[in-house]
């Protein structure tokens, strides 16, 4: 749709001229568009009539400035003013972001390092196959975590979301575990954060340590962002998501602030195989203070608890032999110390809460294990009091921090017989003890199958 307006157009009035009259000329317009005239407006003299030429346009004068641009040479300061007085010739002057040699090596390294991000290398390289081998070339994981006031640096590679292991460093709430990209989020996340222990029950508590009891089920995004973190420390681990079916059971120490978080380990609702612990991590931050032992120690306690008899699940890490052989060591030998006649392998195995298994392998990488002249089948534990006081004592000095079975307020998962009326295909021994001597620490245990 169009419209039809008039345009008038008028000289300009000069002294003594009268003024002409307004010719006026049709225009079509479409809707929206403000008016434009088809023909520009023509002045005329107001007496003759005539027709008068349009004023000469100004030509451009070029000056020293602009000469010196069209040539590509600069001016001083003093020479010449840019852009209309806002910028002086050194901000004008663009040779200096030029790239250079080290700037065109950065990028040709950014984009190979992006060609072999997106499945691809360029030169007809091999595509990584694991995400191990990724990391390695281009650096894709998290590397740092700042968990509390500790950074700490990375052992593994933990499969954080792609997100996120983009960053060398994430910063962790020690109290929700949350990971976060940014510090400005972690600092607003640890304004609003109002948790500050783990979810669970708090099942233990001994001056300033508490272990709390997470269920995977009831838990699982926190108990998800423990095993990532976990995974960072331990290079066996493979369970990351899937943790419904575990227990977690963890270890904080606690202050007018809060529980802060020191590590942990988990087992299964419902082990087949009877085991008590399936993995375990202490932060290298709280290394070296025997907090490792001491969820070891906590494992058996709750297994002593449920009168079965436990186990770590097998195989062990060569860090985690170590652990365990030192623990077992010491709790068979402290009962050995204390012992008043005949003990058998199965009366360690209920006061201990470690399987029968775990016990002979112990004594017989320790040499105490013998057998019975005269009596086939029939074993006895051969020891030297003086050595084992002697272990014991520096272990207490090691390790002086101890679980205090008192102070566990905690009911079992599932209800078991009776670590007495469990079944057993191990037959007790009627045989008369050997006499314990002030240097020697005899036990016998008359077990055919204890070989």
């Amino acid at each position: 749709m169009t419209k039809t307006i008039s345009v008038t157009a008028t000289a300009e009035k000069t002294p003594g001229a009268k003024s002409d009259a307004a010719t006026t000329t049709p225009v079509k317009l479409k809707r929206g568009r403000p008016p434009k005239s088809a023909t520009k407006p023509v002045a005329t003299d107001a007496d003759t009539g005539a027709t008068l030429e349009p004023a000469p346009k100004r030509r451009r004068t070029y000056t020293k400035k602009a000469k010196a641009a069209e040539n590509g040479t600069s001016l001083g300061v003093d020479e010449g003013v840019f852009f209309t007085s806002r910028l002086s010739a050194l901000e004008a002057d663009t040779t200096q972001f030029v790239p250079g040699d080290e700037d065109i090596s950065m990028f040709e390294e950014a984009r190979a390092a992006a060609s072999i991000s997106e499945g691809g290398v360029e030169g007809g390289g091999t595509t990584p196959s694991t995400p191990s081998a990724l990391a390695s070339m281009v650096g894709y994981q998290a590397k740092k975590i700042q968990l509390g006031s500790y950074v700490i640096d990375s052992w593994y590679l933990s499969p954080f979301p792609d997100e996120y292991s983009r960053h060398n460093l994430l910063y962790v709430c020690e109290y929700c575990l949350k990971y976060m990209k940014s510090e400005f989020t972690f600092k607003r996340h640890c304004q609003r954060c109002e948790q500050r222990h783990p979810p669970g029950d708090e099942i233990y508590r001994d001056d300033n340590i508490s272990v709390f009891e997470v269920d995977g089920r009831k838990n699982k995004i926190y108990c998800q962002n423990l095993c990532l973190i976990g995974k960072m420390f331990l290079d066996t681990k493979t369970l990351y998501y899937d943790v419904e079916p575990f227990l977690f059971y963890i270890l904080c120490e606690n202050d007018d602030q809060g529980y802060h978080f020191a590590g942990y380990y988990s087992k299964e609702k419902r082990s087949s195989m009877g085991y008590n612990l399936s993995c375990i991590m202490i932060l290298p931050s709280k290394q070296r203070e025997g907090y490792g032992k001491l969820l070891i120690e906590f494992s058996y306690l709750l297994s002593k608890k449920e009168s079965v008899p436990g186990s770590p699940e097998k195989p062990l890490s060569d860090f985690g032999l170590l652990s365990y052989r030192s623990y077992w060591r010491r709790a068979i030998y402290e009962i050995l110390l204390t012992c008043d006649g005949a003990v058998s392998i199965d009366d360690l195995a209920a006061q201990t809460g470690m399987t029968i298994d775990d016990i002979i392998s112990t004594l017989q990488t320790d040499g105490m294990l013998h057998r019975m002249p005269g009596t086939p089948g029939s074993y006895a534990i051969v020891a030297d009091a003086k050595k084992i006081k002697e272990y014991v004592s520096k272990a207490q000095e090691k390790s002086p921090r101890r679980i205090d079975p008192c102070k566990l307020r905690w009911a079992p998962f599932l209800i078991k017989a009776p670590l007495s009326a469990a079944p057993t295909n191990r037959r007790r021994s009627t045989s008369t003890a050997l006499a314990i001597s002030s240097t020697l620490v005899n036990v016998t245990s008359d077990n055919e199958n204890d070989k």
